[in-house]
């Protein structure tokens, strides 16, 4: 409620001056709250869950000035992995420049608006302890990470139950309940994450990058939307519950267009939560992972494989032949691409070859264009690489990292033939950064190769 003074004469100017110096004093002593990174309705708008406050009358605050962050180290990242305590190996593997760390959003959110930083913390502190300087920092706000709590306030139809089909996954072949992306309730729940997450960790300068634009994500922060058709082969039956078994079919971009998918409200999604990452962590470099999808249904894939990875693109970095002009954090956006196997073509390959939009090839030739670059593109080494898996797995995920077992190293799938393939084929594409798996970066059969890598890559080992 306002009320409104009419002050007539000196006397009650000087009086109204008097009474507003400590109302001014009192004002600045209230901080400003986080901006809210969205308007969509349905999760608590504040992350920190304050009371909302009386609106008192202000002048505008004067912007805050964005500190740009520092480049990103380039070379050979590893991984803390899912321990409590940082591995004594990871600490002896001097090629490795720096480490993931992360925490699964069902763990870090326990309840609505209330957050669990511990962790997140614990190593934190436990890798510059260590010695290491540089953190990538990641909470894992996935399809499969979603806290139950979140999942049972949706009304039935804003889920659907996709089947974990892959083999590797200690879900393998058992639904998934998974919030529509676009559902008001979930959306605003991880814009809320985000905002949360950069209030208490965008000003610490160990903190160098974010995987936190991450938004077609089912399993991690890469990019995962399940999208399979044909028949999975699950284990044999029975099996016990939720675990089905036998071959079972399925179709599930035909699941998502059945619950109200469209490829413009998937990319408004990316928007929103780019623009979310970017406000939340000014001092950060920020991970943007890219993939495909199946074109069966151009309803699903927006018309080609590429389509959404493509939009947003354009989105982020612009693009000229559009009128698009790019976003103000452009320059601290990586792309990334999550699948770096012994058997990939070398990046030197699409300098001048442009793949059709239709496969991945096209999606390694965006990461080449923008590490290299090719134009449009001018900054070198803008884009990243992550390995598909753990060459220290060897056959056991059947040569997955070494490109199955027709790859280079044979059906043996030899670790260190595997890792130094990995290594050298990832190399040529000239990304800023090459991370493993957390098996590999404690594997001493590889610290040499890795600090080779690190050192042809233009970085610095952690013990030059």
């Amino acid at each position: 409620m306002k009320i409104m003074y009419r002050i007539r004469g000196a006397f009650y100017l000087l009086l109204f001056g008097a009474c507003a110096i400590p109302f001014a004093f009192a004002q600045r002593g209230v901080p400003a709250l986080p901006p809210i990174p969205s308007q969509t309705k349905g999760h608590s708008a504040d992350p920190q869950v304050r009371p909302t406050p009386t609106p008192r009358p202000r002048t505008t605050p004067a912007p805050r000035p964005i500190v740009r962050p520092p480049p990103y180290p380039v070379g050979v990242w590893g991984s803390f992995g899912v321990g409590h305590d940082i591995d004594p190996n990871l600490v002896a593997n001097m090629g490795i420049v720096g480490i993931g760390i992360s925490d699964d959003w069902a763990e870090v959110e326990p309840a609505p608006g209330v957050y669990d930083w511990g962790t997140l913390d614990s190593k934190i502190a436990q890798a510059k302890a260590a010695g290491f300087q540089y953190i990538s920092l990641a909470v894992t706000d996935s399809s499969s990470q979603t806290p139950q709590w979140l999942l049972d306030s949706l009304p039935p139809d804003q889920e659907i139950d996709l089947l974990d089909d892959a083999s590797v996954h200690q879900t393998f072949c058992q639904p998934i309940h998974t919030a529509l992306y676009w559902n008001p309730t979930f959306h605003q729940a991880r814009l809320d994450l985000i905002a949360a997450m950069g209030a208490r960790y965008t000003n610490d300068p160990a903190i160098v990058a974010v995987k936190m634009a991450s938004f077609a994500n089912h399993n991690t922060q890469d990019w995962n939307i399940q999208d399979t058709i044909g028949a999975i082969e699950c284990p044999s039956c029975p099996q016990p519950t939720p675990t089905l078994c036998g071959t079972i079919t399925v179709d599930q971009p035909a699941q998502w267009l059945a619950a109200g998918w469209t490829e413009p409200q998937m990319l408004q999604i990316g928007k929103e939560m780019c623009d979310a990452a970017a406000a939340a962590f000014p001092n950060q470099n920020i991970a943007l992972p890219i993939g495909g999808l199946d074109i069966t249904y151009p309803g699903f894939s927006g018309g080609t494989y590429t389509t959404m990875c493509r939009d947003i693109q354009d989105y982020v970095y612009g693009n000229a032949s559009l009128g698009t002009p790019p976003r103000p954090y452009a320059n601290r956006f990586f792309m990334q691409r999550n699948t770096v196997a012994a058997n990939w073509q070398v990046g030197s390959y699409y300098d001048t070859y442009v793949p059709g939009f239709d496969a991945d090839p096209y999606v390694k030739y965006m990461i080449r264009a923008h590490a290299h670059p090719n134009p449009p593109w001018t900054t070198p080494g803008q884009a990243g690489l992550q390995m598909v898996s753990a060459a220290t797995l060897g056959s056991t995920t059947d040569c997955r990292q070494g490109g199955g077992p027709d790859g280079p190293c044979g059906p043996t799938c030899d670790p260190v033939c595997v890792m130094q393939t990995s290594l050298d084929v990832a190399r040529t594409y000239g990304a800023a950064f090459i991370e493993i798996w957390a098996q590999d970066d404690v594997n001493p059969a590889f610290y040499d190769m890795i600090k080779a890598a690190t050192i042809a890559m233009g970085g610095t080992p952690r013990d030059f």
